[in-house]
């Protein structure tokens, strides 16, 4: 992770001390420390996750950051659950869909089209994603339709409100098996045979050093020699520092093991290698660190979810408002520099693996799990969200469709998720919807 955001670790020292000593200071300064300290505890989830996928192997390390890529946010949820912030766990679902599919994914194309120009990647990835939205869509909006479609038939408030609580329950576990069933396609490969070689695409970061990788490599560079693409100088000059880079780890006897960028996961690293017997004990001090930082993220969102209450009555915000735009930043800060950096060097199947497989992620696993623990929380959660949220997700789910369809990206494109953002958030901000 960036050295600055160790820095950023005084926060969570500071946020922890000033909750023990209980200081009479204003809520939003308790608050914003507690944010400001979970940020680089969020990357050293990460980090640490990356060092153990090191050492598992390709499945088990993709596993892994798939179920660890929304940590953060998870852990923040189920603090709001116990504390009875139903709204805010409620607006933070939505608020990382949104933040990851929009935000995330347009800053990193505005800024990485900016800098490189048009920002290509394989399509087939991007329409499984888009194949998947369209479930997390349906799974979020039907049961506030319902709800709707009840009211309007006249039912009493009582039966509305336990049929919609019975509907979420049964649409968080659906969710689940579409969450199940995208991880062992897009990790365990289940059924994923390609029928030719074109279906069989090789990308160079991500493809294993071996003879038949090379083999496709260079179909790979004579495919973009014939092409008409642009930069292909750059990119031929890439694949030959590749089939370098790959003969001589082989001739080292080294074999990388990269992780598979799992649909709804966050990207493995793709430049880490198996691990050698000698290196076999730096597992237990990976394992110690996801550990501690995992517990460390759960005091602090302790801290931060009881700062929520009086922040939000002192400064008159509504609690959903805080749910929708501060919770979801905080955990995704680190996602935003990393696809920035990714988007740059047009890695743009890192970047949507890191933003719109993150979205992904959080409709099929993070908000089914929420629903389910609240089954043994003082309040319910369901999945009933408010109109204007609903429309926003129903429109980024559209929109990213069509932005992936042709298999680049441009600035103007980032732009446009931008723009929606920033019109949801005013949205709420002002009409507390």
């Amino acid at each position: 992770m960036p050295r600055w955001l160790y820095g950023l670790l005084v926060f969570a020292v500071l946020a922890v001390l000033l909750d023990l000593l209980h200081l009479p200071l204003p809520s939003f300064v308790l608050f914003i420390v507690a944010g400001l300290g979970l940020v680089p505890l969020a990357a050293l989830i990460g980090q640490a996750v990356e060092r153990v996928a090191e050492h598992t192997g390709e499945r088990v390390g993709g596993l892994l950051f798939a179920t660890f890529g929304n940590a953060t946010e998870l852990i923040i949820g189920i603090f709001a659950l116990r504390a009875g912030l139903v709204d805010v766990v409620r607006a933070s679902i939505i608020g990382s869909i949104l933040g990851n599919a929009l935000l995330v994914l347009g800053v990193a194309t505005f800024i990485g089209s900016i800098r490189a120009g048009r920002l290509q990647f394989e399509t087939r990835p991007a329409s499984q994603y888009a194949s998947l939205f369209a479930l997390c869509a349906g799974g979020l909006v039907l049961p506030t339709f319902a709800e709707l479609l009840a009211s309007h038939n006249g039912l009493p408030r009582a039966q509305i409100t336990q049929q919609g609580m019975a509907l979420s329950d049964f649409i968080a576990v659906m969710l689940l098996l579409g969450y199940l069933a995208s991880i062992l396609f897009s990790i365990f490969r289940v059924g994923d045979q390609p029928g030719s070689a074109e279906s069989d695409a090789f990308d160079p970061v991500l493809g294993e050093r071996s003879a038949a990788a090379i083999t496709r490599l260079l179909a790979y560079r004579h495919h973009i020699a014939r092409s008409q693409r642009p930069g292909r100088t750059g990119v031929l000059s890439k694949i030959d520092s590749t089939v370098t880079a790959i003969m001589d780890h082989e001739g080292q006897r080294q074999t990388p093991a990269v992780a598979p960028v799992p649909i709804g996961g966050t990207p493995a690293p793709t430049t880490a290698t198996t691990a050698q017997p000698e290196d076999k004990h730096a597992l237990l001090p990976a394992l110690l660190l996801l550990i501690a930082a995992t517990v460390a993220v759960g005091w602090l969102s302790d801290i931060l979810v009881s700062a929520i209450g009086p922040l939000t009555t002192s400064l008159h915000w509504n609690p959903a408002f805080v749910g929708l735009i501060f919770i979801p930043l905080i955990g995704g800060l680190p996602e935003y520099f990393n696809t920035i950096s990714m988007a740059l060097e047009k890695r743009m199947e890192m970047v949507l693996a890191a933003s719109a497989g993150s979205s992904i992620q959080i409709a099929l696993l993070m908000a089914p799990i929420l629903v389910l623990i609240s089954l043994a929380t003082p309040v319910r959660l369901d999945l009933v969200f408010s109109l204007v949220e609903l429309a926003v997700l129903g429109l980024a789910t559209f929109l990213f469709s069509e932005i992936t369809r042709d298999g680049e990206l441009v600035w103007l494109e980032g732009l446009l998720l931008i723009l929606l953002y920033a019109m949801m958030a005013g949205t709420v901000f002002i009409f507390g919807a």
